[in-house]
């Protein structure tokens, strides 16, 4: 585990997982700009990332904030300090109904079979924005399940955090830019 992952919430969160994915990218802005573009970037500045989440059916119209709109709408956003936005989920895979409960409280207790666990993070730390997400499944039988939705999604899921990143950068680094010195 990195430094940066290390003091996320998430990693508190989710210290474990089966399925992981992470992108990092530079930014070369302040913190508040960045953490301001990471709350107001919308798909449209996005362009790839919008296609690809368009096939799944997400809502991706104009005025659409990728993190704080569409993001946040797959789970329950959790309070992680000025620098990080982060949400979590909990699902019941195939026939097993989610459980009751908050989601919070279900992502660090649940253990019941067929249920997977989300987290995922957007991050800025040491000039690096990042954005990490954690899948846990708690048996076996949903792990191997998962792992072929896993396998044909990754690729798309992968192009459609870089992309988010790299709009991130643009906003953040225009905002820099424009301000005064």
């Amino acid at each position: 585990m990195t430094s940066m992952e290390r003091g996320s919430e998430l990693a508190r969160l989710l210290p474990e997982w089966h399925f992981r994915e992470v992108h990092r990218l530079p930014v070369g802005a302040p913190a508040e700009a960045v953490m301001a573009a990471v709350y107001r970037t919308t798909w449209p500045e996005a362009p790839l990332a919008r296609a690809l989440m368009a096939i799944t059916g997400e809502d991706v119209s104009p005025g659409r904030r990728i993190v704080t709109d569409s993001l946040a709408a797959m789970g329950e956003v959790v309070p992680a300090g000025e620098r990080e936005f982060l949400f979590v989920g909990i699902q019941g895979l195939g026939d097993t109904p989610r459980p009751e409960g908050s989601v919070l409280d279900l992502v660090t207790g649940c253990a019941e079979p067929g249920i997977l666990k989300v987290g995922m993070n957007v991050r800025f730390a040491d000039g690096v924005l990042s954005t990490e997400t954690r899948v846990l499944a708690t048996d076996e039988a949903t792990r191997r399940r998962f792992r072929r939705y896993w396998l044909v999604i990754r690729f798309g899921s992968g192009l459609t955090r870089t992309s988010m990143l790299r709009a991130i950068r643009v906003n953040a680094r225009r905002d820099q830019a424009g301000s005064p010195s």
